[in-house]
């Protein structure tokens, strides 16, 4: 019973070590990203697949950084014998994560006639061409079985009509219809209220949208922009993407 208090007492104490080395090593990364990008919040750190290379997470975004921190890496690791993009595995699940966290914020439109076969989230913004050209082929998606999950991008960022009206949108007490009338050119005034569109906003820049609409499966796949409905039918009852 002794020996076996020992190993016991002996392997909490290692792994108490191995908590605190990593939690001085996050400290030590966060302390040398923030003195360049001040606002930097890493949300993980571990090995990376490259010897001597850290995986840090920031959010969904992917850096690589060395232990001392003087180096930084942002770009794919490639499996060669895999055949796998290893960063954009982690990427992915990444991203996965963050659009979950958004369910109760997004602005659904769901799959009609039976069982939802695949989940978009879909970056908007309320004036494009292109997301309002998408949103008048919502109806045909949810009839393929493909539900919609908006995600609020006003492409002049945090300010100006498009922000406005991505707030007057999220605030409105039925959120679909205000949505639609807004892709419509309708004016529905300035809303108010505690909203979602900032933090969605920051999240389209975590996981890399540039333009909209920028469209991503559930499991965090980036699809890109608009897709004719027909063919992105296609895609996803094919695998073709």
């Amino acid at each position: 019973m002794r020996i076996i208090q020992l190993v016991a007492a002996f392997l909490l104490g290692a792994a108490n070590v191995a908590v605190s080395a990593d939690s001085d090593l996050q400290q030590l990364l966060s302390r040398k990203l923030k003195a360049i990008i001040p606002d930097a919040e890493i949300t993980s750190v571990k090995p990376a697949p490259l010897p001597g290379l850290y995986e840090v997470m920031l959010g969904a975004t992917v850096l690589y950084m060395t232990g001392d921190g003087r180096f930084a890496l942002r770009g794919d690791i490639l499996d060669l014998n895999a055949k796998a993009n290893l960063t954009n595995i982690r990427r992915s699940e990444a991203r996965t994560v963050a659009f979950h966290k958004q369910d109760n914020t997004a602005i659904e439109f769901s799959a009609t006639g039976g069982k939802s076969l695949h989940t978009l989230y879909v970056f908007t913004d309320i004036d494009c061409g292109y997301c309002r050209k998408m949103h008048q082929e919502v109806a045909q998606l949810n009839a393929a079985g493909i539900t919609i999950k908006y995600l609020a991008f006003p492409r002049t960022g945090l300010e100006g009509d498009s922000y406005r009206k991505a707030v007057s949108v999220w605030c409105a007490v039925d959120q679909k219809q205000a949505l639609t009338d807004a892709k419509n050119g309708k004016d529905l005034g300035q809303g108010s209220c505690v909203n979602p569109v900032a933090a969605q906003y920051q999240l389209g820049q975590e996981v890399g949208v540039h333009g909209t609409p920028a469209v991503f499966l559930d499991d965090g796949q980036e699809l890109g922009g608009y897709v004719p409905a027909a063919e992105l039918i296609r895609m996803l009852k094919s695998g073709d993407i």
